[in-house]
């Protein structure tokens, strides 16, 4: 049986909260799928972005219409004191606008200011 792979990646989501800062779970009204973000943060990553994202550099990059669930991979990355890129943040949605970023950008946030409020 193929599963919905969104539902798939919900379902891991589900089964390591402790790395979700966001989810906007897959749901669907009159048969149409509407909005999935999942926003992942290891420790590591966290430890990371305290590290290395504090001084204004991170950067972002996304994929676009390279997988079959129409889902982007948006990836945040700090630089080390090697100017080497590394991954702060994964999120992975079926939303692209500056609204939908907004939307889990904020909690990031929340969540790195309530670690390191300077």
């Amino acid at each position: 049986m193929h599963k919905n792979p969104t539902i798939l990646v919900q379902s891991w989501a589900l089964h390591h909260l402790e790395h979700v800062f966001y989810l906007e779970e897959f749901n669907k009204i009159n048969g149409i799928q509407v909005a999935f973000t999942l926003g992942v943060q290891t420790p590591m990553q966290c430890q990371s972005m305290l590290a290395y994202a504090h001084n204004g550099s991170i950067s972002m990059d996304a994929t676009f219409g390279t997988n079959d669930v129409k889902c982007h991979l948006f990836t945040l990355m700090g630089f080390d004191a090697h100017h080497i890129g590394v991954p702060l943040t994964w999120i992975i949605t079926s939303q692209k606008t500056m609204d939908d970023l907004i939307e889990w950008l904020q909690p990031l946030k929340t969540n790195m200011l309530l670690i390191m409020p300077s």
